[in-house]
């Protein structure tokens, strides 16, 4: 199991499979993280390692979940005690 993050507003939704573009979430992730200069839109180049990960996943197997983590959370902390969310 592996989980990618991309930073962007909640609530987005894949597109559609095409006979053009049949795997549009793998292409994404590709694209997102780029393992070749000139790298991806932030001009990073991520390891080939990720790279292979990304290509050996079957594209029904690519789940896209929102994540949320702000100010909330980050103000109330993520201990209490011993305990902290991790």
């Amino acid at each position: 199991q592996w989980f990618a993050l991309i930073r962007e507003p909640a609530g987005g939704v894949d597109p559609e499979p095409t006979p053009e573009n049949p795997t549009p979430k793998l292409t994404r992730l590709l694209q997102e993280f780029n393992h070749e200069e000139p790298g991806d839109q932030n001009g990073d180049v991520w390891d080939d390692f990720a790279y292979e990960l990304f290509k050996a996943t079957p594209e029904e197997d690519i789940k896209r979940r929102d994540l949320y983590d702000g100010s909330p959370l980050l103000m109330q902390g993520w201990s209490k005690g011993q305990v902290a969310i991790c």
